[in-house]
């Protein structure tokens, strides 16, 4: 094996390994920004407000991991 296709197998290997964290990440992006959106749509329904700040505590647990 040479020295570039050690490499590479080393840069696949962990992109595999990022991969969950990095799907993570976008899920917990996208479900914030879906929070905020029906929060926007609504503001004066506090029934909302609850959807943001669990999205921003999933988007906080999911950084690090990426």
């Amino acid at each position: 094996m040479s020295e570039s296709s050690t490499a590479d197998s080393a840069d696949d290997a962990m992109w595999e390994g990022f991969k969950p964290d990095a799907a993570r990440a976008i899920r917990a992006r996208q479900g914030f920004e879906e929070a905020v959106a029906r929060t926007l749509d609504a503001p004066f329904d506090p029934s909302t407000h609850g959807g943001v700040v669990k999205a921003v505590e999933e988007l906080t647990a999911s950084v690090p991991a990426a």
